[in-house]
Order: structure tokens, then C-alpha cells, then sequence
């Protein structure tokens, strides 16, 4: 059972499509959307159908990746608690051990676990997400927003 962790869902994903596995957790697609979605239910800004919507992610994109020179991944993060992730490998192993009872589970392999789920959680933040509330009350995204706001209303008139 060498692998049972990550490593078995990235091989069964590499048969699929074979390919290469491009390793991201999607928060560099869901960021942006997340932040417009935010920027609309805080009212600094409004999108009046679906293409507006996704002209406003394409906006947020440019700015952070583009004027800004961030990353996708340098957003402020909101991660789970390290003693919430503790709980979660444990009911890992334990659901291994039951759904697996025949098969041997040496220390070797549950250290493994831990590591390659520790890995994945802390170290390349698979347990975080985009504080969005934190990325909207930075001054150049509430400049971004007013002056998107600016654009959009001038556009109209």
C-alpha cells in the first residue's frame, strides 16, 4: 500500500487523462471568483449578468497578476486549525484501517500518511482558502473597486 495517500488519486488521475498531473488545488481560478463574488455581496461593486460577472474576474485577474506583480497564491489565506487537521488524519487512518482491515498497516505506512497529508495541508496550503474579507480591506483592492465602479458607471451613461 505504498502510496495509498495522494499519491494513488494523482497516478488513477494521470491514467485518465494521460498526462502529467498539474498540481494546484484550484485556488488560482476560485480566488478571483471568490473575491468578485465578495466585492458584489459588500455592494463595491455590481454585475448585472453572467458575462459581466466573468468580465469583473478577468478584471480582478489582471490587476493582482498584472499591475499588482502577485501571484495568485499571494492573497491573504484563512487556513483550518492545526488541531482540526490532527482530527482529520486520525479519522484518515482510522477509516483506512476499517475499509482495509485485511490488509497489513505498519508504522511505516501511517507515518507516510501523516507526512504526505501534512504536507498537502500546511506546506502547500491545500487546508486554506482566500480570506476574501482580508484581500477587500486592502487599500489597493478598495481603490481597484472604486475605480472599477468609476468605469463601469461612465460606460453606461
Amino acid at each position: 500500500l505504498r502510496g495509498w495517500g495522494s499519491r494513488t488519486c494523482d497516478e488513477y488521475l494521470r491514467q485518465k487523462a494521460n498526462t502529467e498531473v498539474y498540481r494546484t488545488n484550484g485556488r488560482k481560478v476560485m480566488s478571483y471568483k471568490n473575491i468578485a463574488y465578495g466585492a458584489n455581496m459588500l455592494a463595491l461593486t455590481s454585475y448585472r449578468s453572467l458575462s459581466h460577472y466573468e468580465e469583473v474576474v478577468v478584471k480582478i485577474q489582471h490587476h493582482q497578476e498584472k499591475t499588482l506583480g502577485r501571484s495568485p497564491f499571494d492573497f491573504p489565506m484563512s487556513c483550518v486549525d492545526d488541531e482540526l487537521l490532527m482530527d482529520l488524519i486520525e479519522v484518515t487512518i482510522d477509516h483506512r484501517r476499517n475499509i482495509l482491515p485485511d490488509i497489513p498497516f505498519t508504522e511505516d505506512a501511517e507515518k507516510q500518511i501523516r507526512e504526505e497529508y501534512w504536507t498537502k495541508m500546511k506546506d502547500e496550503k491545500m487546508s486554506c482558502d482566500t480570506d476574501v474579507a482580508a484581500v477587500l480591506a486592502l487599500p489597493e483592492w478598495s481603490e481597484f473597486f472604486d475605480n472599477l465602479n468609476k468605469d463601469s458607471y461612465e460606460a453606461n451613461e
